[in-house]
């Protein structure tokens, strides 16, 4: 089994524990992106690594046009729009848009240390702006299928460090165990 079948399935395995569906920090962080950066009603805005897609739906009620983009549709809530759904794991050719804003929360520790800066990268060209929150800590939830879900476990400096070699960023925070980065394009 090749990365994308083995990194699809266990996404599969791990939106089918209720328990991983009662957490969400992309949800928990949307009101600080839209206090932060203020989009404008119409502006659009991909929402990265969407697990369920439920940040994606409050940015939508906000008057974003908003995408959907990960690796399965395993967690995906039916109030998704489907037609507005990527399906594709980061790593591979998706940024086929430009967006205004890019939503990336909880999502690049979980990509194989190998492709970080290929999807990092990505993100940033396809996007204006993007919102980054990194978990700098092991999952919990890995343990409940016996495979680990944060394949990046590194420090704040080295994820600004890599950032700030692909993008502009404008603001970055330390918040003890998770950091948060708002970078441009150069």
């Amino acid at each position: 089994m090749g990365i994308l079948e083995a990194e699809r399935s266990k996404y599969e395995e791990i939106w089918s524990v209720p328990e991983y569906r009662e957490h969400s920090p992309g949800l928990e962080n949307v009101q600080s992106f839209l206090d932060v950066l203020s989009p404008k009603r119409g502006d659009t805005l991909i929402d990265i690594g969407c697990g369920e897609g439920i940040a994606g739906l409050e940015f939508m009620a906000h008057g974003l046009d908003v995408g959907w983009l990960d690796i399965t549709d395993a967690g995906l809530k039916p109030e998704v729009p489907r037609e507005a759904f990527i399906q594709k794991p980061l790593w591979n050719d998706w940024a086929i848009y430009a967006w205004d804003y890019g939503y990336c929360c909880d999502v690049m520790e979980h990509i194989p240390t190998e492709y970080t800066m290929l999807v990092a990268h990505r993100i940033i060209e396809a996007c204006d702006v993007t919102w980054f929150q990194i978990a700098f800590e092991p999952d919990v939830f890995g343990s409940v299928i016996g495979k680990p879900l944060h394949l990046t476990v590194k420090p704040f400096g080295w994820w600004l460090d890599r950032l700030q070699n692909i993008g502009d960023v404008i603001d970055a925070r330390d918040l003890c165990g998770r950091g948060m980065f708002v970078v441009t394009r150069k």
